[in-house]
């Protein structure tokens, strides 16, 4: 018999066989074995990445309240400064208050200046824009001057008649007039500026 040339491989198992990995117990377990070492090798990555993803989440929220907590430092400061614009504001307010009623003073003695000494004012009301007077004059010539020296005055313009009458107490004549003041002009261009 010639020898032929080809090689037979020879497998020499040393360990035997088990015949528990041949029943169903058995293969499922060889399973779990090796495809439950990934399982456990994803699951471990899982908790490293959330333990690593941890520490930088907390470094964002002590981060995120250290500038919440100065953002209200600056905002309570702000609160300082917004209390202390209001009370300027205020006195501001009170200031321009009290500057128009000197304005108003101012024009009373305006008045009194123009007014001739026999004319009985009964009512008087004067505010920023305008005066209205009601009163009596014992004759039409007193009459006529307290009208042309509000017309000549440069403190009164568009001076109005709104009631002239015999009087039923005396002799002359009741009257009711009204003048814008010259601080009115002034008010109203300010308005259109």
């Amino acid at each position: 018999m010639p020898k032929s040339n080809s090689s037979v491989s020879i497998d020499v198992n040393l360990l035997p066989q088990d015949p528990f990995f041949d029943t169903i117990l058995g293969r499922t377990l060889r399973w779990a074995l090796s495809a439950g070492r990934y399982l456990i090798i994803f699951t471990e990555l899982v908790v490293i990445i959330s333990f690593a993803t941890r520490f930088t989440l907390d470094r964002q929220v002590t981060d995120l309240n250290t500038s919440i907590h100065h953002k209200i430092i600056v905002i309570e400061s702000y609160g300082d400064l917004e209390e202390n614009i209001r009370l300027t504001q205020s006195k501001l307010t009170d200031y321009q208050i009290i500057e128009k009623q000197s304005n108003i003073t101012d024009i009373f003695e305006d008045l009194t200046q123009v007014a001739p000494q026999d004319i009985l004012l009964e009512k008087l009301a004067i505010n920023q824009t305008n005066i209205v007077v009601a009163g009596s004059a014992p004759s039409q010539q007193i009459f006529n001057y307290l009208i042309n020296n509000l017309q000549l005055s440069p403190k009164f313009k568009n001076i109005t008649v709104d009631k002239i009458e015999a009087s039923k107490i005396s002799s002359g004549f009741d009257f009711r007039l009204r003048a814008d003041t010259a601080t009115a002009g002034i008010e109203r261009k300010e308005a259109v500026k």
